[in-house]
């Protein structure tokens, strides 16, 4: 049998990820896991705000950072709570970087046995404007990745 002790979640808020959340609390469960759920704050929009509101001032440039780390807390609230109504032990990080690179980075450290994530499934246009920060990973990872998406067919409970 395979053995899963630590599951990765990154969670980003978005319908995707939530669904993503059942998918690793069910798995948690199912094998006795851990979840780490990770939300990556993105140093590039935060660096794009930096330079965009730089002639306002460096006041603006925190409370636009403090926003951000606010948004973080309450995405991995929701998950902690999610997991705690499930009796699933959870951990919570936030981290600053690019998504991609941070997911596989604590996939490694941790080291994590199956990264669960979102997709958004894009594709055309979207998919070779914004990338895809699930293909990314799914080609750099350390471990097996499920990539769930929002309007996929469940093969777990809610």
């Amino acid at each position: 049998m395979i053995a899963i002790t630590t599951i990765l979640l990154p969670a980003d808020g978005s319908e995707c990820s939530g669904k993503a959340t059942t998918y690793a609390l069910s798995f948690a469960k199912r094998y006795g896991a851990r979840v780490v759920a990770l939300h990556v704050i993105d140093q590039r929009w935060e660096e794009q705000t930096r330079v965009a509101f730089a002639e306002v001032g460096q006041d603006l440039s925190q409370k636009i950072r403090s926003g951000y780390e606010e948004e973080a807390r309450r995405i991995l609230r929701e998950v902690a709570g999610a997991a705690g109504k499930a009796g699933v032990p959870v951990e919570t990080r936030i981290v600053t970087g690019i998504p991609y690179e941070e997911i596989v980075g604590v996939g490694k450290a941790l080291p994590a046995d199956l990264i669960i994530m979102g997709t958004h499934g894009r594709s055309g246009v979207s998919h070779l404007l914004l990338g895809s920060v699930a293909e990314k990973v799914v080609r750099r990872a350390p471990c097996p990745v499920l990539t769930v998406r929002q309007d996929a067919d469940d093969f777990v409970a809610s």
